[in-house]
């Protein structure tokens, strides 16, 4: 399998809120089953241990979940079974080969009563070949919790359009600015357009709106200041975690928190741990990747997600090329291949973040810096881009040419050790 390095553009996520034991209308039944116990001898609330998850193509998880009591004590139980409406569930894995956005659930019987959970799941392109992000890409939030800005996330030399949509208006609405709004318990998908150079790509979030258990907890909900955080290596970002019981009263004083790092799966195969984090929430960025931080008070979680970043940026021109077939906007015949180059960028920290648009200076390209095509090593996505091949590469310029008779849509990439950027090809009949 051919190592993918991962771009400069930050897919990071957030996960917030926690899994619910609410009724759902696919996996539970309104009234419980006759051999139960009624509602009020409930005793135990499952949780998800995975969370929200944003998973990337071809990737595994594996799911987790445990019990917990009115005590707010963990009790580990055998016997969990899990499904999903997007399918890619084998025991307790999940894998996907295609993105796309859903649903998790997992259930169990324990003491005569039967619990299910659900958490949201969005399964994305390879890094490689996503030309932005949007913070979060999954969410799990109470009702009653207030707002979610969005964030869109894109490191170039231009200035992208966004658009923001829902497919479900009453469940969870979203301004034309990003700003999301909790209606009303259920599950719905966020969908936000951009057009970049022309090239228009939509990232879809799973949004699951939770209501509150069934059983009084001392702790229902967890969350994280700030929600998500983008760092460069050797910064620093303080996390602040809050508590809430069933009531929804803040019960942070009565808690102690247990922060962790989960790692993200990562393209490229790496090993490294790109953060650390303190017992008091202090996350400190270590090296370039991606990283859950999550913090576990009587049973359940809350998570945030946490993007170590390059301080370099490859840029490919052009961004997008039609590689033969008749162009629809001009009416001429394209031609079958196409010259790309590459350029590459200092960020300059202070800029960037304060979003200003000037944070990229030019530099010398990387003595080391290759072309390639996109590759997973899983034939059903590979065989999705093979309709272009590349030529003529060098330290700063490569050729794509379309394959007589393939018709599709690919990327072209150019790279040298964790930094990598990208442009699209479309190639026509």
């Amino acid at each position: 399998m051919k190592t993918l390095v991962k771009l400069i553009i930050p897919i990071t996520t957030l996960i917030i809120g926690f899994a619910s034991c609410k009724k759902d209308k696919k996996t539970e039944t309104t009234e419980p089953p006759a051999n139960n116990p009624p509602a009020n001898e409930r005793k135990y609330h499952l949780v998800i241990d995975n969370g929200a998850q944003s998973l990337e193509i071809g990737k595994t998880v594996n799911l987790q979940a445990h019990l917990v009591n009115t005590n707010g004590a963990n009790v580990n139980v055998s016997g969990i079974t899990w499904s999903s409406n997007i399918g890619g569930v084998s025991g307790s894995n999940f894998s996907f080969n295609s993105d796309t956005t859903g649903i998790i659930s997992a259930s169990v019987n324990y003491e005569g009563f039967t619990y299910t959970a659900s958490v949201p799941i969005s399964v994305v392109p390879v890094k490689n070949v996503q030309l932005f992000a949007v913070l979060p890409s999954a969410i799990i939030w109470d009702l009653n919790s207030g707002t979610i800005q969005l964030e869109t996330v894109f490191v170039g030399n231009t200035t992208p359009n966004y658009s923001f949509s829902s497919n479900n208006n009453s469940i969870a609405s979203v301004s034309s600015t990003g700003l999301v709004t909790f209606n009303a318990v259920g599950n719905t998908v966020i969908n936000v357009t951009s057009t970049i150079n022309g090239q228009t790509e939509t990232v879809s979030i799973p949004v699951m709106v939770v209501g509150q258990p069934q059983i009084p907890l001392p702790v229902t909900r967890i969350t994280l200041t700030p929600k998500y955080g983008e760092l460069f290596k050797g910064e620093n970002l303080q996390l602040t975690a809050k508590a809430f019981n069933s009531s929804g009263t803040d019960v942070t004083s009565t808690v102690t928190f247990s922060y962790s790092v989960v790692q993200k799966e990562e393209s490229d195969g790496e090993n490294v741990v790109p953060i650390s984090v303190s017992s008091t929430g202090l996350v400190n960025a270590l090296a370039t990747g991606d990283a859950y931080v999550r913090v576990m008070a009587n049973g359940v979680m809350g998570q945030a997600e946490i993007s170590v970043i390059p301080d370099t940026a490859i840029i490919v021109n052009p961004f997008m090329v039609n590689l033969g077939g008749i162009d629809p906007f001009t009416g001429q015949m394209n031609p079958t291949s196409a010259n790309f180059s590459a350029s590459t960028y200092k960020i300059n920290r202070t800029a960037y973040k304060a979003g200003n648009a000037n944070y990229l200076t030019q530099i010398p390209n990387p003595t080391n810096l290759s072309w390639s095509l996109p590759t997973t090593g899983i034939p059903q996505i590979d065989n999705l881009f093979n309709v272009a091949t590349l030529s003529n590469t060098s330290n700063t310029s490569a050729t794509a040419t379309a394959i007589n008779g393939k018709v599709g849509s690919t990327f072209v990439i150019a790279s040298s050790g964790v930094y990598a950027g990208a442009a699209a090809i479309l190639v026509l009949p």
